[in-house]
């Protein structure tokens, strides 16, 4: 499913010049009913065209018997007819020349493998007729800056609120109608919403799409159940950061269960994770994990004031609120730093000798007992700080009248200075009610969680810090191979990227493993070379320090024969000692479904799987990226040496980390998997121990 931002079908979607309502109906209660009051409730300007051969006339409207009937050109369609109908009403859509049909029936890919293929059938048959489809099992879409609310959601019912620039667009209609509803009640007024269901045609990366493509919308928060191609979601995501809008995203099926729900939930396939978390995060993307967590992010991101920098003070009544608060900001990677000796010469005029004016600033009760303005001057004065990147005002025991005078000084705090403040208020809803309604309808964000707080300025932080790196050019014109590669038959590979090896043979008997051990040095490592067997040491296929190269030949065979008697062994390769040093792995996976390959570094070994100290960044990388990449690991204390123990030579680590990941983005979806572990870093270069290679041709 292409981008198509901005195209055709987005502009007969969000502007329709007239909408049909095929199995409209003058039953209460009804779906069709109530799809066609949203439209007439809400303003819709454009001509409404119910179509249904049993009504001449509905709710004051003429009601037309086909759509063939209806005047053209009819932009949009809203389809509420039972499943069974809906393949012919798609028909009809194309011999009408509808723009977009929204299919709200259920009844398709849902239900299982012969309703996904009615449901595929369907689709083709409406693009090869010039029909974009949204659906079905949907819920529609609402476009307020057209007056369009399309959809029978119950949310939309209790009304919309002010606009805010804010989108949402997601495959559950419950979910979506449920964040419309919650947003609504945090002063969120969504100027788009859209339901995307089975997602037979247009998906949920399509209509994000159309959205940033308006001026009236600045933010798209997104519910995905499955992750869209990996062009597409490129192409999404650095449209987003070129148009300096937010994408926020919340993502189902991350775990086992979590898949197995939503494939029961949609037909939806979760795809390459990793990929799509990495190039998310490069552009600035914002993903959370639950829908709070969506929630809170875009009432940060109404106030548009963008989090610029790590420092946050914090300014509260109560020093055990204080201390709890600089714990969630370390503990989220912010900082509270200290203030500059004008700033705290200014707010100590305000505050009582028995306070504090180190960051968190403890402003003691009394500072909110008194009846002036100075919650404004204290606030005014830090946010003007030039360590204050960020304020946060934690409230504990400050309710009724005393609550609504202080939010209005927080108010005028905040519409004074570009920086952001909010509010973590610690006390019963319902002593707050009046504090609450201020500052929600002036957009200054308010949670009831220090914790929350504290995240969600540090996801914001990360978006606006996200930085694309200059990659360095793919590696081309290296023969690829095919199947799976040995270590023996690799080792080429390796000297052509210029990643250092132990210098091998390969043997295919006692007497040639003798001979070989004898010239490189007669303590040597036998390793079994076989495309069946990547993990060798499992199945006997290892052994290190040998001084008796032929008889641990006869021992290896026969063990490996043993393990794996299905195994056709290539030989046995014969290896010089490498020096110790620390043992890393370096692994990529290669392209897939359009996303660039996966570069994974970290502490290796027999024990890698056990520690799982790695880090992944997306092919290709440039050296002194992947050396970055390198700082990232728990451990890398170690590479630079640590207790009187020599460190690793981390340029070296970091070239040859270059060379293959360069390599693999060459490959692109040729390549499956490569690994070597370990990489054996010494105090003077690398040494390559083992290979892994397979490709996917």
């Amino acid at each position: 499913m292409p981008v198509d931002s901005g195209g055709h079908w987005a502009c007969r979607l969000l502007h329709p010049r007239s909408v049909a309502i095929v199995g409209a109906s003058a039953r209460a209660g009804s779906l069709a009913a109530q799809a066609l009051a949203n439209l007439r409730d809400f303003g819709y300007g454009g001509r409404i065209l119910p179509v249904n051969a049993k009504y001449g006339e509905l709710d004051g409207l003429l009601c037309y018997p086909s759509l063939d009937a209806a005047p053209g050109p009819v932009d949009l369609a809203l389809i509420l007819v039972p499943a069974a109908a809906v393949p012919g009403a798609i028909d009809d859509c194309v011999r009408a020349g509808v723009g977009t049909a929204v299919v709200f029936s259920s009844g398709f890919g849902e239900l299982g493998a012969e309703g996904l293929e009615v449901q595929r059938l369907m689709a083709e048959a409406a693009r090869a007729g010039g029909v974009r489809l949204l659906g079905p099992n949907c819920q529609g879409l609402i476009y307020r800056p057209a007056g369009l609310v399309a959809t029978f959601s119950e949310a939309a019912q209790a009304g919309l609120g002010d606009s805010s620039g804010i989108a949402y667009v997601g495959q559950s209609g419950a979910i979506g109608g449920s964040f419309l509803g919650l947003a609504r009640e945090r002063g969120i007024g969504l100027t788009a919403w859209a339901s995307s269901g089975n997602q037979a045609d247009l998906g949920v990366a399509d209509l994000a799409a159309g959205f940033l493509e308006e001026d009236e919308i600045r933010v798209v928060a997104m519910y995905l159940e499955a992750i869209p191609p990996g062009a597409q979601w490129r192409q999404l995501t650095a449209r987003a950061r070129q148009l300096g809008k937010n994408l926020v995203v919340l993502r189902s099926g991350r775990s086992d269960a979590g898949r197995r729900a939503a494939a029961s939930h949609t037909g939806a396939m979760i795809g390459p994770d990793t990929a799509f978390e990495l190039v998310s995060a490069e552009h600035g993307v914002i993903g959370v994990t639950d829908v709070d967590q969506l929630l809170d992010t875009v009432v940060e991101l109404a106030a548009r004031k963008p989090v610029r920098g790590p420092g946050v003070t914090v300014v509260t009544s109560s020093g055990g609120a204080g201390g709890i608060a600089a714990d969630w900001l370390d503990g989220a990677g912010l900082q509270t730093g200290e203030l500059a000796a004008e700033t705290r010469r200014e707010i100590a005029k305000f505050i009582p000798a028995y306070g504090s004016t180190s960051n968190p600033v403890d402003v003691t009760a009394q500072l909110f007992a008194q009846d002036d303005d100075s919650v404004f001057h204290v606030c005014r004065t830090i946010l003007d700080d030039p360590g204050t990147d960020v304020l946060m005002m934690i409230m504990t025991n400050v309710t009724g009248a005393r609550a609504a005078r202080v939010a209005r000084q927080l108010v005028a705090a905040a519409e004074s200075s570009p920086k952001p403040l909010g509010v973590a208020w610690l006390a019963d809803g319902n002593q707050i009610t009046e504090a609450t309604k201020i500052l929600r309808e002036h957009h200054v964000p308010l949670h009831d969680s220090i914790g929350r707080k504290a995240h969600v300025w540090a996801r914001l932080y990360r978006a606006h810090t996200a930085r694309s790196p200059v990659r360095p050019a793919p590696l081309t014109g290296v023969v690829p191979g095919t199947g799976v590669l040995t270590e023996a038959a690799g080792a080429p590979l390796l000297d052509a990227l210029g990643v250092p090896r132990p210098e091998g043979v390969l043997v295919t008997s006692a007497e040639e493993a003798a001979e070989a051990a004898a010239r490189l040095g007669g303590r040597v490592v036998l390793k079994a070379q076989s495309p069946a067997i990547t993990h060798k040491s499992e199945v006997g296929g290892v052994r290190v320090g040998v001084t008796d190269a032929a008889s641990a030949y006869r021992e290896m065979v026969d063990a490996v024969h043993a393990a794996r008697p299905d195994a056709v062994l290539d030989g046995i390769l014969v290896q010089r000692m490498v020096p110790p040093g620390i043992e890393l792995l370096v692994g990529v996976e290669g392209a897939a479904d359009g996303y660039p390959p996966v570069v994974t570094v970290g502490f290796g070994g027999v024990t890698a799987e056990v520690y799982q100290d790695v880090v992944t960044a997306l092919a290709p990388l440039s050296s002194p990226d992947a050396r970055e990449l390198l700082t990232r690991l728990r451990g890398a204390p170690l590479l630079r040496g640590y207790r009187g123990r020599p460190g690793a030579d981390v340029d070296a680590v970091a070239a040859a980390v270059s060379a293959l990941s360069r390599y693999a983005a060459g490959l692109g979806d040729r390549l499956a998997e490569l690994e070597i572990n370990p990489l054996i870093a010494h105090p003077n270069g690398v040494s390559a121990a083992d290979l892994v290679l397979r490709f996917t041709d």
